[in-house]
């Protein structure tokens, strides 16, 4: 069953026609948001966003039915991008990268599949990586039958390129964003990256086992611990209590500039639709 959990129109999106606006369309493991964006002046007049409660086999029906309630979605824009979030990946430095040793990363961490591979290339300061993250073979017939001419990418590596010019005024940052059902958490000490990962939860009690973990491990006394965070989260939520108790001083991310968001802004926090709009401005 897909619902359409949040949709967000700027009240002169009409007066831009779409031949002149981008379309992205982020896939999670939960959910699939379509975000409008002007190109010439690069700022978002549409969000819509979809939620499946769990893993579905058939990305084929999945689509159909956000194509059947989506006022985006069949639009002509002038481009579209998708970006995939969420599913089995690694990451691997670009010295050490080849399509085969990536299949051998995957296949060792996740054991063997018959998912198809997408990869995508990280630029940062000092050195490039690749993500490499395997989908159901019915995504990947979906992606290529329908939008066989759009590029794909991948969320978490917008969120890695984002942390590091976050993290230049802290020794240890945390970069986390939460989505419908999961989240993801980037880690940068002294300019170098420590983890990247995404989890998917049901309760409270999945998110805190995974970050207490992280901070075994990553948090060093003498690096002063910077945590922002961001995404489909309130503070009165027991995922955001149990963190507080876990982190105290964690932060909401500062949101972007007024002029790049057109849609209706009283509906939500400010930080509640960032992880989406980070992908593309």
């Amino acid at each position: 069953m897909v619902e359409k959990e949040i949709s967000q129109y700027s009240l002169n999106r009409g007066e831009q026609p779409a031949i002149e606006k981008q379309l992205t369309i982020e896939v999670g493991l939960h959910y699939i948001a379509l975000t409008e964006t002007s190109i010439e002046s690069a700022s978002i007049s549409a969000l819509e966003l979809f939620t499946f409660q769990k893993i579905e086999s058939d990305w084929y029906f999945i689509f159909q039915e956000v194509r059947l309630q989506s006022i985006l979605f069949d639009l002509p824009y002038h481009t579209k991008q998708i970006f995939l979030n969420g599913f089995e990946q690694t990451i691997i430095p670009e010295n050490l990268y080849s399509e085969s040793a990536a299949q051998s990363s995957l296949e060792l961490l996740f054991g063997w599949s018959n998912m198809e591979m997408n990869t995508d290339a990280i630029t940062l300061p000092e050195t490039n990586l690749y993500i490499a993250c395997q989908i159901p073979q019915s995504l990947q017939q979906m992606l290529a039958g329908t939008f066989s001419d759009t590029p794909v990418y991948n969320s978490l590596g917008k969120q890695i390129q984002l942390a590091f010019q976050r993290a230049t005024s802290f020794s240890n940052y945390w970069l986390i964003y939460f989505y419908p059902g999961s989240f993801s958490i980037v880690s940068i000490q002294q300019q170098q990256l420590q983890t990247a990962a995404h989890f998917s939860y049901t309760c409270a009690d999945d998110v805190v086992y995974q970050i207490v973990a992280l901070v075994n491990t990553y948090s060093k006394p003498e690096f002063e611990l910077k945590v922002e965070i961001s995404g489909i989260i309130n503070e009165t939520d027991e995922v955001y209590t149990s963190l507080q108790k876990i982190i105290p001083d964690m932060q909401w991310q500062c949101g972007l500039p007024e002029q790049k968001i057109l849609i209706e802004k009283n509906y939500y926090p400010l930080h509640y639709l960032l992880p989406f709009f980070n992908i593309i401005l």
